[in-house]
């Protein structure tokens, strides 16, 4: 153990406490593949590897980027990092699959022994200057392959792309054409003499995915190396190993962005919910902007059968509104002048599920079939409200607009009836994609925006028809919870699972900092239902909970101070001697869901615990409950803390609005929906300075509420 570099040595210590007993090799390959194993690699790699030369990458990312950001993008770079270094090629890169077909370059790195930044622009401005353009071999925006153009049928990656399987070369020169001409390869055979580099090598990666219950095999990006010494079979697995890494890191970054997009949505829900049209509005801009797609439509179903198109959203960089418009008046050129075409106005844009005249539009089409529905032909969407004559018109939008093909995905409400669970369709949802089909990544991301849209509508009708908006409050507040809960508790295994993952990966990756019987030990002490494999479990359960943020906590006779105790350990675990706890006893049992009440009391505990951080007067914090005359609980949590400023004290219960640096600024706002929802009262007295006391006001009888939700 001796052997370990000091910074590892009290990790090695306190090994046999963290992990169990045996592991199988199916298992093995499962843990080698989880996210956070990409975390574990990079401080290893950093602990006991030098760095080398690491190029920056030049573009900036775009909404259809955003899987490349912080974690994911940092991951790509250290994954190369390894391959560069502790597998000693001499070149290595990522290139990720982007909507389009393209294969755009985001991690690249080099030998720095024999190569220098320098090298590399000498070169480039070589090349340029012999094709008359500027060229960057390591720019994303310029080293970019397309899987499905003729062009770049030879490619080494376009290959191993399209035959799903790695792909080697002898020639450096089939990394990079059609990039640079042919006849550059001269120079570029000279590039490779240089660098004594003999094969080149891409390697595409996988996710293993569902769609609709189905198993998929999504390709999404590929790793490429180059060495010295002809590739064997034990390079080939390692650098598939490290692909798979990289398609691990990509789903791990793909299912965050999936619950930070839920708990935005939600957020934005709640807002509109006086507004349906600004809620629609939401679902179609949050498609294009954080999905990168070009358009969005929503579609609603109404009560005489019609789906009319409530919201639209273009990207501006590639659709403008007087190129809609122009667009509309091209199409009106085949029908009479009183009816003019309005692609985007809801009294003209919609179609009717039951009418036999539409019963080959893709929006009826998905609502007949209750699944998605996907079409080459983007003409599909329009008739026959565009009539066939106009057609031509349509087929040339495509083109110019460069779509492959058009999606649209029905969303519905479950509703139990007489014991049986039934289907109520909301409405539709389409965009349209260049790339040549639609990915079971994108889909799924598409249902759940689908989803929300469903649960947005349900909810904002109900506080229509709600006479008190307590109901409707409550419903918000449960759906909200859903979302922010499983964000916070996801973090929370996420970080359970480092550790453990980090010391089985210096087992797996460097077995030279072990003796053999020592590396032996540390792999057999894992078993299959172990700690670990029970914190990964629930990240994937807590996925799948916010796809449905309609599935509510059910209510159930609830303790306030079991609650009010639980939320008091989660914020201070150890009992500090400021804290002073009063619960009456026997207090009524209350109807509710045990863990938002908890996370309402966590919420005010957490604000006040913050507002004495840093005193230098002596703390106290107060807590208490009691049973009021009236039969109310009220729960009181008062401290004398740094207070709240007399100019803030109006905004406390606004979203988004937070003292904090990092706050959301959504805590106080759910916790009164909630408390609100439940019928009682949430008030706030401060002084800066001095402390804030904050009482809520709990009744002990269930509202009464219709078969709608909607109260009495």
């Amino acid at each position: 153990m001796n052997r370990l570099p000091q910074a590892l040595q009290p990790l090695a210590t306190v090994l046999p406490k963290l992990v169990k007993r045996g592991i199988a090799s199916r298992r093995l390959g499962q843990v080698a593949n989880t996210p956070p194993i990409a975390w574990a690699i990079r401080t290893i790699t950093r602990m006991v590897v030098r760095p080398a030369l690491a190029l920056p990458l030049a573009s900036a990312l775009t909404p259809s980027e955003r899987t490349t950001r912080g974690e994911l993008q940092s991951t790509l770079q250290d994954i190369v990092d390894d391959v560069v270094e502790a597998l000693g090629y001499s070149v290595a890169m990522v290139a990720l699959y982007e909507q389009g077909d393209s294969l755009d370059l985001h991690a690249i790195q080099f030998d720095g022994r024999v190569l220098t930044r320098e090298k590399i622009q000498f070169w480039e401005r070589q090349i340029s200057e012999l094709i008359g353009r500027p060229i960057s071999l390591t720019n994303p925006q310029v080293a970019r392959t397309y899987v499905y153009q003729a062009a770049y049928a030879d490619n080494l990656s376009v290959k191993a792309a399209r035959s799903q399987r790695p792909v080697i070369s002898n020639a450096l020169f089939d990394l990079f054409r059609p990039i640079t001409p042919e006849f550059t390869r001269p120079m570029v055979e000279a590039i490779q003499q240089e660098l004594g580099i003999s094969q080149v090598i891409a390697v595409p990666f996988f996710l293993e995915t569902t769609l609709n219950g189905k198993p998929t095999r999504e390709m999404v990006g590929n790793l490429f190396a180059a060495r010295r010494e002809p590739l064997t079979e034990t390079a080939l697995a390692t650098l598939a190993a490290f692909g798979r890494q990289a398609a691990a890191a990509i789903l791990n970054e793909r299912q965050r962005i999936q619950i930070e997009l839920t708990q935005e949505l939600v957020l934005k829900i709640q807002t509109s919910v006086q507004d349906e049209d600004q809620l629609l509005q939401h679902i179609a801009e949050g498609v294009v902007e954080y999905m990168g797609y070009m358009t969005a439509m929503v579609a609603t179903y109404e009560a005489d059968g019609a789906l009319p198109l409530r919201a639209t959203c273009f990207d501006p960089a590639i659709i403008s509104l007087e190129r809609v418009h122009e667009w509309e008046r091209q199409v009106s050129r085949f029908v009479p002048s009183d009816r003019p075409i309005r692609l985007i106005d809801p009294e003209v844009a919609r179609i009717y599920v039951n009418r036999p005249e539409y019963q080959a539009n893709l929006g009826v089409q998905a609502v007949r079939t209750g699944s998605n529905v996907v079409s080459d032909t983007l003409y599909n969407i329009f008739t026959p409200v565009v009539p066939l004559a106009a057609k031509p018109v349509i087929d040339a939008i495509q083109e110019e607009l460069a779509i492959r093909q058009v999606i649209t995905i029905p969303f519905f409400l479950e509703r139990l009836v007489d014991g049986e669970i039934c289907r109520e369709l909301v409405g539709n949802l389409f965009t349209v994609t260049r790339s040549r089909s639609f990915r079971a990544s994108e889909i799924a991301l598409l249902q759940a925006f689908g989803q929300q849209a469903a649960a947005g509508l349900h909810n904002a009708r109900l506080y229509r028809q709600s006479e008190d908006r307590r109901a409707a409050a409550q419903l918000f507040g449960r759906m909200a919870f859903t979302a922010s809960a499983s964000v916070h508790a996801l973090k929370n295994h996420v970080g359970a699972v480092r550790l453990p993952l980090q010391l089985i990966n210096m087992a797996i990756k460097n077995p030279q900092l072990f003796p053999e019987d020592e590396r032996q030990q540390i792999l057999a002490r894992l078993e299959k239902d172990s700690e670990l494999f029970r914190h990964l479990d629930a990240m994937a359960d807590m996925l799948d909970t916010l796809h449905e943020p309609w599935r509510q906590k059910p209510d159930e006779l609830t303790d306030v101070n079991a609650c009010l105790s639980r939320a008091l350990n989660k914020i201070l675990p150890s009992r500090a001697d400021w804290l002073d706890l009063v619960q009456a006893e026997d207090l009524p049992l209350i109807h509710t869901a045990p863990d938002m009440l908890t996370e309402a009391f966590k919420v005010l505990i957490k604000n006040a615990v913050e507002a004495l951080e840093g005193l230098e007067h002596k703390r106290q914090l107060t807590i208490t409950s009691q049973l009021e005359a009236d039969a109310t609980i009220r729960v009181t949590v008062r401290d004398n803390g740094t207070g709240i400023r007399a100019e803030h004290r109006h905004r406390i219960f606004e979203m988004r609005w937070s003292t904090k640096a990092s706050g959301l600024g959504f805590g106080l706002f759910w916790t009164r929906d909630y408390i609100q929802g439940l019928g009682g009262q949430i008030t706030v007295e401060s002084a800066w300075g001095e402390g804030t006391t904050v009482q809520i006001l709990l009744p002990t009888k269930p509202l009464q509420q219709d078969a709608e939700g909607a109260e009495r």
